[in-house]
């Protein structure tokens, strides 16, 4: 008598989006493959996880079109079914089961369980720190903190990821140890608000503490901090930077606006006066720091003509950009001429 074999499944991880989504994905990975799940990323298999981001539009088109073109390809049968996480599939689900049905199953940002039990998987709370990487070798984002509490006006954040969770210290070192055993030397540090890290579990903002604990561990040779919002800034993390040569010295800080009036609209709970101040302090403590300032030349809804009559608020914004890198590029009147008008278009 013919026996009929059953075909393994292969679970393909698509990711779409930032390193928090990356981070995610790689989560989801390590699960799977603790429960003997076949998993790739971004390669062939016939049970497609699409982890979305809904930040913007244009990644919102981005993963709608992804996400159509899997399920052409379950209607084809290239792929058996096909599954949607993500910030899309938190903010959106109700719509997108309306309008993409042929979609197995819509996920949010906090389900993973659930995510896990329809791939037949069980979700093990025992598995700190344990993930599969995509990244090259040699560094590893550790994401140490999930949501954000803060009420900025353009950002959906707070609806997709829910408030700022902060994760404990002790799972981090673990996590970076388990890391650093894997050969990785440089920890990218992640988060919606690195800033805020600490409050909820600590009562206090402990990112210092954090890197105290971090540069502790063998073999991880650089620490890099990205997204630390301006409000509220901890200063001690200047400090431990300058002393601690594991840390890099580079900050990416969110400054989106320098003009107090798209300020005070972003409700960034800032003025220019405390960013000027904020970047001069970063500056003397750690001479030579690099930064990546984000920047938003303006934001929808304002009156820009209000605004840029005297002075010209957009290109004070642009020309304060420009300042903090002075050092490394001449400012020019037709310099200036030539951003405010990219910015204007």
């Amino acid at each position: 008598m013919r026996t009929k074999h059953r075909k393994k499944n292969k679970i393909n991880i698509v990711t779409l989006g930032c390193s928090k989504n990356l981070y995610d994905s790689e989560v989801l990975m390590g699960q799977l493959k603790a429960n003997q799940k076949e998993v790739v990323h971004e390669e062939e298999g016939n049970i497609v996880v699409i982890n979305t981001c809904g930040f913007i539009e244009n990644a919102k088109e981005e993963s709608i079109n992804t996400i159509l073109e899997f399920v052409e390809r379950k209607e084809e049968g290239e792929v058996d079914k096909v599954f949607v996480t993500g910030c899309l599939s938190e903010r959106y689900k109700p719509d997108l089961e309306k309008e993409i049905p042929n979609v197995d199953q819509y996920f949010g940002t906090r389900e993973l369980p659930l995510l896990l039990k329809a791939l037949g998987a069980d979700y093990k709370k025992e598995l700190v720190g344990e993930r599969l990487s995509t990244t090259p070798q040699h560094f590893a984002y550790l994401k140490i903190a999930e949501g954000c509490d803060r009420p900025c006006s353009f950002c959906a954040i707070p609806l997709m990821r829910g408030g700022h969770k902060s994760t404990p210290i002790e799972d981090l070192v673990t996590e970076a140890q388990k890391l650093a055993a894997k050969g990785v030397k440089e920890l990218l540090l992640i988060a919606q608000d690195l800033t805020y890290y600490g409050l909820d579990l600590y009562k206090k903002r402990a990112l210092a503490d954090l890197l105290k604990e971090l540069v502790k561990v063998e073999g991880i040779q650089w620490i890099r901090l990205h997204y630390l919002f301006p409000t509220g800034f901890p200063e001690d993390v200047l400090d431990l930077i300058r002393k601690e040569p594991k840390i890099c010295n580079y900050i990416d800080i969110p400054l989106q606006h320098i003009a107090d009036p798209v300020l005070k609209s972003m409700r960034r709970g800032t003025t220019k006066e405390r960013t000027d101040k904020l970047l001069h302090l970063m500056r003397e403590k750690v001479p030579g720091i690099a930064e990546t300032l984000d920047w938003a030349a303006a934001l929808s809804g304002l009156d820009l003509d209000r605004l840029d009559r005297d002075p010209v608020a957009l290109q004070a914004s642009l020309i304060c950009l420009l300042k903090t890198r002075a050092d490394q590029a001449a400012i020019t009147p037709e310099v200036t001429a030539r951003l405010v008008g990219q910015a204007a278009e």
